[in-house]
């Protein structure tokens, strides 16, 4: 154990408590008497990368750990940001006041360790990306004509809690949902599997405010299909970007505003850009925020890929936030500021 620091953090998904997962928390419990181990993803809805929530993933790695490893652990849930700067200043409010702080990374930092807080020292683990070797494995599951039988595969490689868990899983409808979405995402990756480079999509996005509310729309297909989502869509080829903002806007809407209008009523843009934001694969957004002040709200209706359209008090957006199709309520924070905690 270090003499230097007193707590020791870690931060990953920990989909699954495999080998490399555990392993990670106990190197960071070698560094220091406690360890917070900070779940990421969550509140998110569940995708096919992260179909469970940070609850399950906390009780599955904390019943692969020995009871006095578990005493010495705290779980905390982080949301996304999708800002490595803005994950590291939630992960040191939690651990405020704390000034010898080893951070136990798998891989590569996802920080420079001149931006830690004071204090704080990155240490290299000997653990492996437990996250990527559960992926491929939910991916088999989700594959397979027989989920059950792929699950016997795991048997030798988590514990009989986590196996319990994802059998009793395998009958929801969560996981009816997430295959569906992998099963698409995974048709369309075998389409643009023909592209002599990386594919790297361009979509348009635009939030809508008016009167403290803010319009939404139900996705009527995979991925995300039943979720909340900003409407939007991808940028046909000689479009300019906010026209098509708009026009998705209008199609998935039918806000009945005229186009010179909605120009005045631009107020900022914004483009997210992370290359794990999407499901789909490296999708970057132009989104365009419009505020009608204090209108009333003008009526709408779902159309095109919307199953539904409509507004969505802004108050209430928080508690929506793992109801939101993949980094939209990320999105809508970056706007509306709706995620001030961290949480």
């Amino acid at each position: 154990m270090s003499d230097s620091a007193v707590l020791a953090v870690c931060a990953g998904r920990f989909l699954l408590p495999n080998a490399a997962n555990v392993a990670l928390v106990r190197e960071a419990l070698a560094q220091a008497p406690r360890c917070v181990v900070f779940v990421r993803r969550a509140h998110m809805a569940p995708s096919p990368a992260n179909p469970f929530d940070a609850d399950a993933r906390a009780s599955m790695l904390h019943d692969a750990l020995s009871e006095d490893e578990r005493l010495r652990t705290e779980f905390v849930p982080l949301r996304e940001r999708w800002d490595e700067q803005r994950m590291l200043r939630d992960m040191g409010a939690v651990t405020a006041g704390q000034q010898r702080v080893a951070w136990v990374v798998a891989g590569q930092a996802p920080v420079d360790a001149e931006d830690l807080p004071t204090g704080w020292s990155l240490e290299q683990g000997a653990a492996g990306d437990g996250d990527a070797q559960a992926v491929a494995w939910l991916e088999q599951l989700y594959a397979a004509e027989d989920p059950e039988r792929g699950l016997a595969a795991l048997h030798q490689s988590l514990p009989g809690s986590a196996i319990t868990f994802l059998r009793q899983w395998l009958a929801t409808e969560t996981f009816a949902t997430v295959r569906d979405d992998w099963r698409q995402i995974a048709h369309e990756k075998r389409q643009w599997s023909v592209a002599p480079y990386p594919v790297v999509l361009v979509t348009v996005d635009a939030i809508v405010h008016a009167g403290g509310h803010v319009l939404l729309i139900r996705r009527g297909r995979s991925p995300g299909r039943g979720l909340w989502a900003i409407p939007g869509g991808f940028l046909e080829p000689r479009e300019p970007v906010m026209l098509a903002a708009l026009r998705e806007l209008v199609e998935e809407t039918g806000l009945p505003l005229s186009l010179r209008e909605m120009k005045q009523r631009m107020k900022g843009m914004h483009v997210f850009d992370h290359p794990d934001r999407s499901q789909r694969g490296r999708i970057i957004t132009h989104t365009y925020f419009f505020d009608l002040g204090d209108m009333a709200p003008p009526r709408v209706q779902g159309g095109d890929d919307a199953a539904a359209a409509q507004w969505v008090r802004v108050a209430d957006l928080p508690a929506l936030e793992a109801q939101l199709h993949d980094d939209h309520f990320h999105m809508l924070d970056v706007f509306l500021g709706i995620a001030a905690q961290p949480a």
